[in-house]
């Protein structure tokens, strides 16, 4: 096989014996999208025609056509759905093909769009959408056997072995959401050369504006402070977050990011690590590979572990393996499911919108807008089937919003957001030296080597939301407080060289409910990172680390509070917090659970509503105050600290009043509980003695106001 790159290396065609190959990613893609997700399943990246009903802008290629003469041209496309909705036709040197593509078989096949007569040299080759349904195109073959009517076999596939660049590095991270992000630039900032390698455009995975999920689980880390989404669901906002997240990817010394490339294989050690991952950079269609004494599989679906022959699992464990008592008695294949959110906005003017093709797949749900809970895929492969799951999600969203066009108050709604992408939870889970399990989380087992913790409920998902409905959720959420994930879960068990980070770590279908939210899973990033400077420190594998008893070392690099001994700056503090018996609550304050963490132990109380308002302001004022007995053995001097929980859905007051009482006197003091949630904040100082006592004091605050943790530490 022969490469030829026209243009700017962006318009390729391959050259065979009798054919001229144009690939998806050999078009400039106009208003399509290139659909990478499914490539390893489907054998390439395909453009779709994403357009949410309105027709997009063509997509272009050009080919270096060697001889003249009579070509048959074939395009590689399905009908995905009754109806054929992803309609569209083929361009030859401007001249549309006699033939409408996207109406033949459901499965991926070559169309034949008939014979034309080309001249040699450069010809261009546009794909016309009709509908903006969706229509997807795999490729174009030119044959210059007209005569022959049999189709290509299989899809267009890059040469593995036509190798365009070699980069080397200490450490190669594959995936780019959030926990492949975190871990690049934690060991960059070590100093590792590192390379970053993501399939899309931009990084942030599930919590970028491509998707749109927000950022759940504790922080924990400054790092994920720092690169976390600051928005919630389906909020076009994320755009700002993820643009920060890439200037400080950008200017983080000693790493490189390489967008849009997407991972497809990786060549192997004679003892079984990996020596470097091969991907195909889509922007302009090479090969590109990837070498390193180290790597972290952040794909989500463990693809780089799966080429290398990890042991992984996939589906529900028994009840009786990990002595689970939210698993199945028997194992079965079922996972979470998929999401797709979605949302619509008011126009000015009536906007048409008819899917009736899809309206019979919304099984009688209309909707204008779509949350977590359009999920489907729970009974189905996640990967094998991704296709097929994500088109079913389409099908429900458009059918539910053809059906809401139909009332007349929906007239102005224009469809906005609906990603081509699927917001996956569960799918391959790489098996480690440890597999985190229900009870690790339920009984909140003190690990040592404990590289993050958790606090979100054990969150799984059933497809039981309504009767006859297979693509609405309903969600299970015990909660248990905050709990350990040990390092063991972060590297796998039989390839020597490879972290996970994200949710294909090591755990059961139940263990991962609970840490699979975006933040919780950045934290195992952090640590893959540090780990990895630690190992070419000590030159060793990922085990090493845990083998040569350098866990507390890394714990030492991450920060904060372990099982075994508080963080050395808070190696004095005496902390008390709204779970310390004696805490005395006046009428008003409820306890609440904090999905995000970020508590001290494992509740808060709280007082008020949501916001400022007016219903939270007359709820302050009939509330009483709430007493905490302050820890004070000797008399001195005391700096006071407060921490109070992220809430996702509340928004403290920007005034909490407390009375600090000592020795017979009282002082008031306010503080600011909206700023840096989740981190310990200082009050003030302190003269105080045994027996002094703090009242928090709703009446004489503003806003809804939390009750958690205070500490002291004596003023040296």
């Amino acid at each position: 096989m022969k490469r030829v790159i026209g243009g700017l290396s962006l318009l390729v065609a391959q050259v065979l014996v009798a054919a001229v190959e144009i690939p998806a990613q050999g078009f400039r893609a106009g208003g399509w999208s290139l659909d990478a997700q499914f490539m390893d399943v489907m054998g390439s990246p395909y453009l779709l025609a994403h357009g949410l009903g309105v027709p997009v802008a063509d997509a272009l290629a050009t080919a270096d056509v060697p001889t003249s003469g009579v070509y048959r041209v074939w395009v590689r496309t399905r009908n995905w759905t009754d109806g054929a909705p992803g309609r569209f036709t083929v361009l030859v040197n401007g001249l549309a093909l006699d033939k409408t593509f996207g109406t033949g078989a459901s499965e991926w096949t070559w169309e034949d769009g008939g014979a034309v007569e080309l001249p040699a040299g450069t010809v261009t080759v546009a794909l016309h959408d009709l509908t903006g349904f969706d229509g997807r195109c795999a490729g174009v073959v030119l044959d210059a056997d007209a005569t022959n009517r049999v189709p290509p076999v299989g899809a267009i596939k890059c040469d593995a072995a036509n190798v365009a660049e070699t980069v080397e590095a200490d450490f190669v991270v594959v995936g780019g959401g959030l926990p492949g992000t975190c871990a690049a630039v934690a060991a960059a900032r070590r100093g590792l050369k590192t390379v970053l390698v993501q399939d899309r455009p931009v990084l942030g995975g599930n919590a970028s504006a491509e998707i749109r999920v927000w950022c759940a689980g504790e922080e924990r880390y400054d790092l994920v402070r720092e690169l976390r989404s600051t928005f919630m669901n389906r909020e076009a906002a994320l755009a700002q977050s993820d643009a920060r997240r890439m200037r400080i990817v950008r200017e983080t010394a000693n790493l490189e990011v390489r967008l849009s490339t997407r991972a497809f294989g990786v060549e192997k050690r004679a003892d079984g690590g990996i020596a470097a991952v091969k991907a195909l950079d889509l922007a302009h269609n090479r090969v590109v590979r990837f070498a390193a004494p180290l790597f972290v599989d952040a794909t989500g679906d463990g693809w780089v572990g799966f080429w290398a022959g990890a042991e992984f699992r996939m589906g529900r464990e028994g009840k009786a393996e990990y002595d689970e008592s939210f698993a199945p008695e028997a194992a079965d294949g079922d996972t979470l499911g998929a999401s797709r959110m979605w949302t619509s906005a008011d126009g000015n003017a009536p906007v048409p919108f008819e899917a009736p093709w899809a309206e019979p797949f919304a099984q009688g749900e209309e909707a204008v807008n779509g949350e977590w809970n359009w999920e489907y895929g729970i009974h189905r492969d996640m990967i094998e089937e991704g296709e097929a799951i994500r088109d079913r999600l389409l099908l429900a969203i458009y059918g539910a919003f053809s059906r809401a066009k139909e009332r007349k108050a929906n007239a102005n709604r224009v469809l906005d957001f609906c990603p081509f992408l699927l917001g996956k939870r569960e799918s391959r889970r790489l098996m480690g030296d440890w597999v985190l399990s229900e009870k690790d989380v339920t009984e909140k087992r003190p690990f040592p080597d404990a590289i993050a913790t958790g606090s979100w409920s054990v969150d799984l998902h059933y497809d039981d939301c309504k009767k006859g409905v297979d693509f609405l959720t309903t969600c299970r959420q015990p909660h248990y407080g905050r709990y350990w994930i040990p390092y063991r879960s972060i590297y796998s068990r039989n390839v020597p060289n490879l972290f996970m980070a994200g949710r294909c770590f090591s755990c059961t279908h139940v263990g991962l409910g609970s840490p699979r939210v975006i933040c919780t899973l950045a934290q195992l990033g952090v640590a893959a990172g540090e780990a990895a400077a630690l190992c070419k420190e000590h030159a060793c594998g990922p085990r090493g680390v845990w083998e040569k008893k350098l866990v507390r070392e890394l714990q030492d690099r991450l920060g904060g509070d372990w099982p075994d001994r508080p963080a050395p700056e808070r190696a004095d503090w005496v902390i008390v917090d709204d779970e310390t018996p004696g805490v005395v609550f006046g009428k008003g304050w409820r306890q609440m659970w904090c999905p995000n963490g970020e508590q001290v132990n494992d509740w808060a109380h709280i007082c008020g509503g949501r916001d400022g308002g007016a219903r939270t302001q007359q709820m302050l004022a009939k509330a009483e105050p709430t007493t905490y007995a302050l820890p004070v053995k000797t008399a001195g001097r005391y700096a006071l600290h407060f921490k109070v929980p992220y809430h996702w859905w509340v928004k403290p007051g920007r005034v909490t009043a407390i009375d600090i009482t000592s020795g017979g006197k009282t002082v008031r003091a306010t503080y600011d509980q909206g700023y840096a949630m989740g981190q310990w904040q200082k009050i003030g100082e302190y003269d105080l003695a045994p027996g002094a006592t703090l009242a928090i004091i709703p009446s004489a605050s503003k806003g809804p106001i939390f009750a958690d943790g205070f500490a002291l530490s004596p003023c040296r």
